[in-house]
């Protein structure tokens, strides 16, 4: 999975929607801490979990502990991984197929950078090894309006109303 020049600008109803390149796509995950990892439930309907994660040499870690996450990942090792953001103007997005693996101890998985955010004990490290991964960028239009829509609630041309039962304080009265 080596960088991907191709990558490019796509245009959607008038908006820009950026292909991420590789290289920005595992930029953008380096600099995150919390993605989404979606499994085959025992029942093999699909579940998802949150998971806090850290990335190393190519992989995607996390931490866990025996149960259902846990049994979905040694049932059917196959996942997606998605993390997002969002940078004050731009939106991200990145989703990883990978496969999964358990590790009790392992001298490369950067333990100490993977902070869960979960009180119990999560003593399983599993290792992501990806086999592919995409990723998309666009401006938030939210912002944009912000900046040039007046919101419903914000009245344009009137003054404030006083509100009844905290009326103004008197001028010139103590």
């Amino acid at each position: 999975m080596g960088a991907d020049a191709t990558k490019g600008t796509l245009r959607s109803g008038g908006d820009e929607v950026e292909e991420l390149t590789t290289a920005e796509c595992w930029r953008l995950l380096e600099r995150g801490d919390l993605g989404r990892l979606a499994v085959e439930s025992v029942d093999g309907s699909p579940d998802v979990f949150p998971v806090n994660y850290a990335v190393r040499a190519g992989h995607i870690y996390f931490r866990t502990a025996p149960g259902s996450k846990l049994a979905a990942l040694v049932r059917s090792p196959a996942v997606a991984f998605e993390a997002d953001g969002w940078d004050g103007a731009f939106q991200w997005s990145i989703v990883v197929r990978a496969t999964a693996s358990a590790l009790r101890l392992l001298d490369d998985a950067p333990l100490s950078t993977i902070a869960s955010a979960h009180p119990d004990d999560k003593a399983i490290v599993v290792r992501l090894v990806p086999s592919s991964l995409s990723g998309r960028r666009f401006r938030d239009v939210r912002v944009t309006m912000r900046h040039t829509t007046p919101l419903v609630h914000e009245p344009v041309d009137r003054k404030p109303v006083p509100i009844p039962h905290f009326p103004p304080p008197n001028s010139g009265t103590p």
